[in-house]
């Protein structure tokens, strides 16, 4: 049974709650009339969220605090009109590093928070989270428990179009729609990595940008003042630089003796620098309208040509691909390399692995004053910056028997102060613009600066034969590079391949 009426002390647990969980993602600053008590709560045993209860609050927080209590209200309403009391399990999986347990760890701190509202509203219900973490791909396991029935609730992982044409996963239109006033400050952007078939059927968990690393040390080697160092990233964003001015400067410095090598680039496809290339010459990786995948033969083959460029004339290894990752970071940390096309997880990267020759493990000092970052630059002028992320997302199953409430721990567990935690602790971007203003996340200064970038990110498409796609594009890829072919006919190689394994699923367009 609910209370009819929420007595004092419940409201202020329940202003305590929202407090927790929103933070500041609402947009607002809560500046009270007087000084008030200071409550803290401790959500990580290395982190410390304090609420600042204010008596005189704005009628802009009180909006916001209705809007949520409205929205814990409603889902406490549904499961008791449901005629659900008593313990109710949710089973959530994910997978990652070590570091990416928060996937989970951070649906049982949403559990909490619901818990605590049902008890300050007399609820008899309870949520118990049972977890489950893997190191790797987990795809055979959730295949077999859904052959079990024996599926879990929530799951963190990539893979929507598999997980969508399989039946694994319901979509969540009608969810976002009712919990839409919680949704404000994700990234728009983000949107575009849940959608398919018509629907969204996931919430973004995290993301990640993929910058142009450089090294600052060589450019002092090469006399640039610590001012024209600093601004670089700036004149990126700005198209006032583009990569053929930056492939002047390798060519500069290789041709002085300060580095081995101009560039380096991923070892594999992983989308960088390659499909932001292609996007940036004005390629589309997929149709917004059939769903099916495109290949623009004229982008595609300007992105060959700029590679084959900076192999032919040296600023780039012809065997780059395949090239090991200890070798890539190797060779970049201690300076032989002067742009890498990286993701921002590789600055924690390198404080964590020793790939120094002397130091071993980076001094977060040493990246700050030797490495700096930016956007991927406009190939050429009129062109735009951009980046690449490749979100993680959180679903619901479609064997949940409370597929709302699943829906709303979701939504709570990629809340600001929670989604700090863990776009801090894994090294990846918060998936709400707001959480770039918690405490947490603004003791950490490369995330700090790093955010910007995804107001110029850009997807992979979601297809299940994207692989394919992508398979005969680092095909040609290679070839180029290694000289084997020249970008026309490796163009033309490309497409002959992808029409055998794509189809009628592949428009190719001039």
């Amino acid at each position: 049974m609910l209370r009819r009426g929420i007595s004092p002390q419940a409201l202020a647990a329940i202003l305590l709650i929202i407090g927790l969980v929103i933070g500041i993602a609402i947009g607002y600053a809560i500046k009270p009339a007087a000084p008030a008590a200071t409550v803290t709560r401790t959500v990580t045993s290395t982190v410390t969220t304090t609420v600042t209860a204010a008596p005189g609050a704005p009628a802009t927080v009180t909006v916001t605090t209705t809007a949520l209590t409205t929205v814990l209200k409603t889902i406490t309403q549904t499961l008791t009109a449901a005629g659900v009391t008593g313990e109710i399990v949710i089973k959530a999986w994910g997978s990652g590093s070590p570091v990416d347990v928060t996937r989970v760890d951070n649906i049982e701190r949403a559990a909490n928070i619901l818990n605590a509202f049902f008890e300050a509203v007399g609820a008899n219900i309870r949520i118990r989270v049972e977890k489950q973490f893997f190191r790797g791909d987990y795809m055979d396991k959730l295949t077999a428990a859904f052959a079990a029935g024996e599926a879990p609730d929530i799951i963190a992982m990539k893979n929507l179009p598999t997980l969508v044409d399989g039946g694994y996963v319901i979509a969540l239109d009608k969810y976002i729609e009712k919990y839409k006033m919680l949704l404000e400050d994700v990234y728009p952007t983000l949107w575009r990595a849940v959608k398919y078939k018509g629907h969204i059927w996931a919430l973004p968990q995290d993301t990640e940008a993929r910058p142009l690393y450089f090294r600052k040390d060589v450019l002092r080697k090469l006399g640039w003042s610590e001012e024209e160092i600093n601004a670089l990233p700036e004149k990126i964003r700005r198209g006032e630089v583009t990569l053929l001015d930056l492939m002047k400067v390798a060519k500069e410095a290789k041709e002085k003796g300060l580095v081995e090598w101009g560039f380096y680039h991923r070892p594999n496809w992983g989308g960088t620098p390659f499909l932001i290339l292609y996007y940036q010459y004005g390629g589309i990786a997929q149709d917004p309208e059939t769903g099916k995948l495109v290949i623009v033969k004229s982008a595609a083959l300007k992105t060959l040509q700029l590679l084959y460029k900076m192999a032919r004339e040296g600023l780039l290894p012809p065997d780059m691909i395949g090239t090991s990752w200890r070798r890539i970071h190797s060779d970049f940390v201690n300076g032989k390399v002067l742009f890498w096309f990286g993701g921002t997880w590789h600055w924690a990267e390198w404080q964590r692995v020793a790939y120094h020759a002397e130091l071993g493990k980076l001094p977060e000092e040493y990246e700050w004053k030797n490495i700096g970052f930016a956007l991927v630059p406009a190939p050429e002028p009129g062109l735009k910056p951009m980046t690449l992320s490749s979100p993680y997302l959180y679903y619901v199953t479609s064997q949940s028997k409370h597929p709302e409430l699943a829906f709303v721990l979701i939504l709570l567990a990629t809340s600001a102060p929670i989604d700090a935690i863990h776009a801090v602790d894994s090294g990846h971007l918060p998936v709400r613009m707001t959480t770039v203003d918690q405490p947490y996340y603004k003791k950490s200064k490369f995330h700090t600066e790093v955010a910007y970038m995804l107001e110029y990110t850009s997807f992979e498409p979601l297809h299940p034969k994207y692989r394919a796609w992508a398979n005969a594009f680092i095909t040609a890829i290679t070839k180029v590079e290694k000289g084997e072919l020249t970008p026309e006919k490796a163009l033309d190689e490309m497409i002959k391949t992808m029409k055998a394994e794509i189809g009628d699923q592949l428009i190719v367009k001039e």
